[in-house]
């Protein structure tokens, strides 16, 4: 399945063999981009329990790319928003 990426106008799929056989197939549906930072999501085909995974690159190296459940995403997301949430409110407060 090819979702649009309409973050950079174009599909972005590549597979990648691992060493085992395990062949996945990823599909990058959404980024974000920074002058030195890029990060990047998607779907994963292929995988026998994972579907997803995020993607960070920092300077133009990978700093991070993990394999998740949809559910593990959405804890990801909450706890992210959380920290974002707590950050802005500590700021609020001190003013």
């Amino acid at each position: 399945m090819s979702e649009q990426n309409f973050s950079i106008g174009k599909d972005e799929v590549w597979t990648v063999r691992d060493e085992d056989g395990t062949e996945r197939t990823y599909t990058e549906v959404i980024r974000q981009a920074y002058t030195n930072m890029l990060i990047s999501a998607g779907t994963v085909e292929g995988d026998p329990v994972d579907t997803l995974y995020i993607s960070m690159e920092k300077e133009g190296k990978h700093a991070f790319f993990i394999l998740m459940r949809p559910d593990e995403f959405a804890a990801l997301a909450w706890c992210l928003t959380g920290a974002l949430w707590s950050d802005a409110m500590a700021k609020l407060n001190k003013e």
